[in-house]
């Protein structure tokens, strides 16, 4: 990958790190392909923003190596795998203490605050720490209300590098009340209208804009499913949510995507699939949360057919495939047959190495096994005090 060796050449020649991070730079391909959904636009420019956030936060900065590290002894099979994760540990609980001091420091900017949280998350996330991913996510959330000035995040419109942080807290907002079916800590107002004439086409590669250059989720589903999760929770009527539910859906069903950027044919046709994919998976969630259907659904059964299809066309375990946890989790709760339940499941398992994987494909069996013995749909959402997230 000739984009992600003139990083790492870029990083040899700019950046004194951590010994371990000289090290983790052997591995560095895997890690970049496995943060970042459209590797390709990690180009010089954001390699120095990324040596800036680097610098920007203490915290920030061993959570950014917790992260690498665990990254690398996840995918390193070797001798020292064992010892590379009590590390991984080691800088996580540095980043933790570090993190209270600069959280409590009146000479530590929002924006670097933001940073630290950011990154603090993002290894909690894959490492699967929910007692600590909760309260930091909720930190988050006032973090970026105080910089905003406003409860309001307009995804769409957000621009520039130093907006990124509030971009993926929005992300994770969103994506987090999906899972546990509680509001959004912010709220999420975007005019769609606008992206229609806007020129929006590139914004999925460009990574001063939108989330889908990150996560893989086209930004107006992003928003769309933001909506579905508000609606949720509206004090209206039922009839009326209902109402509103189905022109969210129209809206889902009839969204036409910009077209993918990639340089290969091969990769550019799957990411149309991916697009597609997090279309069926928002579909899906509106008869979850708005609908209450069960799995017997006509559109619910062609979403979830739609998916595993989808995901026939894509080799498990690397970028694009590894970014697609989350619809597959969505898909396999609402699958019937033994058959599309194995096979969403193990597109969960063979997603990656990282323990959240591991948690998905725990909480997904126990969805089935709560909905078989009862005999009735039971949503992931359902059961108290669940420990999943998104």
């Amino acid at each position: 990958m000739p984009v992600l060796s003139k990083s790492i050449d870029t990083l040899v020649r700019t950046a004194v790190f951590e010994p371990v991070f000289q090290e983790i730079l052997h591995f560095y391909s895997t890690y970049l392909s496995r943060i970042y959904y459209d590797y390709a636009v990690v180009n010089e420019d954001t390699m120095g923003w990324i040596l800036e956030r680097f610098k920007l936060s203490k915290a920030g900065k061993y959570a950014i190596l917790a992260t690498a590290t665990l990254f690398w002894s996840n995918y390193e099979q070797s001798p020292s795998t064992r010892s590379l994760r009590d590390h991984t540990k080691e800088l996580h609980a540095i980043a933790l203490k570090q993190l209270d001091l600069e959280l409590n420091s009146i000479e530590v900017s929002p924006q670097a605050k933001l940073v630290a949280l950011e990154e603090m998350t993002r290894y909690e996330y894959f490492a699967n720490t929910s007692s600590n991913y909760f309260p930091h996510l909720t930190q988050s959330a006032s973090i970026v209300r105080e910089i905003l000035q406003s409860d309001t995040i307009d995804l769409l419109s957000l621009s520039g590098d130093d907006t990124h942080d509030i971009r993926c807290f929005a992300w994770c907002d969103i994506t987090n009340s999906m899972a546990t079916s509680r509001p959004t800590l912010l709220n999420y107002e975007s005019n769609l209208e606008c992206t229609q004439h806007f020129d929006w086409e590139d914004a999925h590669a460009n990574p001063s804009k939108g989330i889908e250059w990150i996560y893989g989720c086209p930004d107006v589903i992003a928003v769309l499913m933001a909506r579905t999760i508000a609606l949720k929770h509206l004090k209206i009527s039922r009839e009326e949510r209902l109402s509103r539910g189905a022109k969210l859906e129209q809206l889902i069903f009839g969204w036409r995507f910009r077209p993918t950027h990639a340089k290969g044919s091969v990769m550019r046709v799957a990411r149309v699939g991916v697009q597609e994919m997090w279309r069926h998976a928002a579909i899906i969630h509106i008869h979850q949360a708005i609908f209450r259907s069960d799995p017997t659904h006509s559109v619910v059964r062609d979403s979830v057919k739609s998916i595993i299809k989808i995901a026939s066309t894509l080799k498990p375990g690397v970028n694009p495939d590894c970014f697609l946890s989350i619809p597959y989790f969505i898909a396999g709760a609402f699958a019937i047959s033994p058959k599309d339940r194995y096979t969403l499941k193990s597109r969960i398992i063979g997603c990656g190495n990282e323990p959240i994987l591991r948690n998905l494909a725990v909480n997904l069996d126990d969805v089935w096994a709560r909905t078989d013995s009862t005999g009735r749909f039971s949503s992931w959402s359902d059961k108290e005090n669940s420990a999943i997230f998104f």
